[in-house]
């Protein structure tokens, strides 16, 4: 966190000055804090999810032969079974939240998960953003059975 230094503000002033410090992040800009050898930084939604404007989910789809499609999320490894596409992106929305919860409600556990930590950023773009924007989000593709 060294290039961050010059913006750390202390754990002890952001706690003295609460009130504008949140003013400053939601108004503002981020607001850097150091505690101790912990770092974190305080940011609006909005600018969260202008970090992860670009982040798509990748849906793979796949026809069945009884007509139904599998769509696969190639990044998460969620998978869908749907009588259509429309149908099979409604469920994977939800299949996304539902993980999304699960993972944040274990994060400790999974943000550690050498094969889980890079799910990140798609939790927290899940987290922070609206089943219209995930659903603008998706990128499908024809995969091959």
């Amino acid at each position: 966190m060294d290039q961050c230094v010059d913006y750390m503000k202390s754990a002890s002033e952001v706690r003295k000055e609460w009130s504008s410090t949140i003013d400053t992040a939601l108004r503002e800009h981020p607001v850097f804090i150091q505690r101790t050898r912990d770092n974190l930084i305080l940011l609006d939604i909005a600018t969260l999810r202008l970090a992860f404007e670009n982040l798509r989910f990748e849906l793979i789809l796949y026809p069945e032969k009884d007509g139904s499609v599998t769509l696969v999320e190639s990044h998460l490894d969620l998978v869908e079974n749907a009588a259509n596409k429309d149908s099979g992106i409604d469920q994977m929305i939800h299949a996304l939240r539902d993980y999304a919860s699960d993972f944040y409600s274990e994060f400790a556990l999974w943000s550690k998960a050498p094969n889980r930590k890079s799910h990140i950023p798609y939790i927290l773009k899940v987290l922070s953003s609206t089943d219209d924007e995930l659903r603008e989000d998706i990128v499908c593709r024809n995969g091959k059975n």
